[in-house]
């Protein structure tokens, strides 16, 4: 079974800037990757503690940088 989830058809119903939405879609993807990797995961399809420190770190580049820009602005 599978099923094909389209992030920016999602992300069209909420009222968030362009670079908002190319960082959630980003973030997405990221997991989407992270998830596909079995290496990535636990007996119970969870993150292990190196996937789930990579996908933090990964947050606060796309959305930390976009804080600092805009205070830059």
């Amino acid at each position: 079974m599978s099923f094909e989830i389209k992030i920016s058809e999602l992300l069209e119903k909420f009222d968030l800037e362009e670079s908002e939405k190319e960082n959630l879609i980003r973030l997405f993807e990221y997991t989407n990757f992270l998830y596909d990797d079995e290496n990535n995961l636990t007996k119970t399809f969870n993150l292990v503690k190196k996937a789930r420190e990579n996908l933090r770190k990964r947050i606060k580049e796309l959305f930390e940088s976009n804080l600092i820009q805009e205070d830059l602005i």
